[in-house]
């Protein structure tokens, strides 16, 4: 008796070991140690906006897949282990109603919140589950992925999901006992590669056919068209409108400018001058909206940093400082630097040095008139601020004269928009106009400018004989 005693001790200490060993196996995470939970939560409603309970819900990554089921709130949430951060597809489905399908990017270890997910009534069966569905009338889109993808490398999404559904005359989408082939074609693109896949496809059981858009590599705006071949003719979808947009920022298609080069602005505190970067990608489109661009100047206080806008254009503002003194091109000029960060995340810049121009000042020499009778004599002068810089667009200069002499060369200028030295001097040639006589006669030579940069006059006197 004792020893059956023993033995039933034994056998029940063993089952409660194993017992224990097995426990602590499911508690583990079987996916094993690399693997994260994503966790997909959302709510589903029908098409009259009431909340839909006991809808099925699948998530799979297309080696696992896991399900759940709608509350009474039409509300659910489902986990899955992935090792990598992957595509998921999820399929929602509740008799009666139309299933949708929906395709989000799972990262490891977070939550996704589905955007509100609206089932149709199925009217495609009667209360026997019999077709009745007529023969194709017209085709709708039913779904698209997204309004808008990047190029090829731009680091954005390079495809587009795009259905069409077929439907009757009465506007219910037809059957298998009515499926037709449905043509997928552009109806205007961009030129860059893109392409449509397939070409075709056959309506499915819900009516409903399948096109993908693969980008190509120039930016522009897709319009893709579906159509079948009916025996009454043929019928065609409205355009669908989808938007390539540029890629990372390139080095060589990245710039900032002003609209001027000289600004009349030396000495001036808050003057404002609107600088924009122009940012393209490495096949010379516009970057995708929304690139971030930095700004600093040499001097004056610049806005930090703008988005950009679809034409890949960010433009910020700079209020000047009354006496910029560049450490590299000296007193009046200031640089502006814009950076971003191309497609391997490194840090690219561009530059762009503007002037600030001052008060006119102009010197001649010689600094006295002095002409042989029938002779002439040659002057050099210069008109420029106090930094010896040009002066700003449109600045007049003219020579003029009294007496009996007359002047050719640089005698009536208009400065273009320069940063230059050379439209700093000039020079021209004063001569006698009455060899008849030999008597001398009083001169006098006048330079005058005028424009953004002030007013300045110069006058020499002499004698021609």
């Amino acid at each position: 008796m004792k020893k059956n005693l023993l033995i039933t001790s034994l056998i029940f200490s063993i089952l409660i070991i194993f017992t224990s060993c097995e426990s602590k196996k499911t508690s583990e995470n079987p996916a094993g140690p690399n693997f994260g939970t994503v966790t997909i939560t959302g709510k589903v409603i029908s098409d009259n906006g009431d909340a839909l309970g006991n809808a099925t819900v699948k998530v799979s990554d297309g080696d696992t897949t896991v399900g759940a089921v709608t509350d009474p709130n039409g509300e659910f949430v489902a986990g899955l282990s992935i090792d990598k951060d992957k595509d998921l597809v999820i399929i929602i489905a509740k008799p009666g109603f139309v299933s949708d399908t929906l395709s989000v990017f799972g990262t490891k270890d977070a939550t996704i919140q589905l955007p509100v997910v609206q089932l149709k009534a199925d009217k495609s069966k009667d209360n026997l589950g019999n077709s009745t569905s007529g023969a194709a009338a017209s085709i709708y889109l039913y779904s698209q992925s997204a309004d808008n993808i990047g190029v090829k490398e731009s680091g954005s999404a390079e495809t587009a999901r795009i259905v069409f559904e077929v439907q009757d005359s009465s506007g219910k989408a037809i059957d298998l006992n009515h499926a037709v082939t449905v043509n997928f074609l552009f109806g205007s693109q961009p030129g860059g590669g893109e392409y449509l896949f397939p070409n075709s496809a056959e309506t499915n059981a819900l009516g409903r056919a399948e096109v993908v858009l693969n980008t190509g590599t120039i930016a522009g705006v897709v319009q893709i068209v579906a159509d079948i071949n009916t025996p009454t003719g043929i019928i065609k979808s409205k355009p669908v409108l989808i938007a390539i947009h540029g890629g990372l920022p390139d080095q060589g298609h990245f710039g900032v400018a002003s609209d001027k080069l000289n600004y009349p602005v030396y000495g001036i505190i808050g003057f404002k001058i609107d600088f924009t970067a122009y940012v393209g990608d490495k096949f010379s489109n516009p970057v995708r909206t929304g690139t971030a661009v930095y700004f600093n100047a040499t001097s004056g206080i610049i806005e930090g940093s703008n988005l950009t806008t679809e034409l890949g254009t960010a433009t910020v503002t700079l209020l000047t400082q009354p006496f910029p003194n560049d450490p590299v091109y000296g007193p009046g000029f200031f640089t502006v630097t814009a950076s971003t960060a191309d497609e391997n995340l490194n840090t690219i810049t561009t530059q762009s040095v503007r002037l600030a121009s001052g008060s006119p000042i102009i010197t001649i020499t010689p600094t006295t008139v002095n002409i042989d009778n029938g002779g002439s004599q040659v002057f050099n002068y210069t008109c420029a601020d106090f930094n010896g810089n040009p002066l700003s667009e449109g600045t007049s200069i003219k020579v003029s004269t009294e007496g009996d002499i007359d002047v050719v060369g640089d005698i009536d200028v208009k400065l273009p928009d320069t940063q230059s030295k050379s439209y700093t001097t000039f020079s021209f040639i004063a001569f006698d106009t009455r060899s008849d006589t030999l008597n001398a006669q009083q001169a006098a030579i006048t330079i005058k400018t005028t424009g953004q940069n002030g007013e300045d006059q110069l006058t020499i006197t002499g004698t021609s004989k």
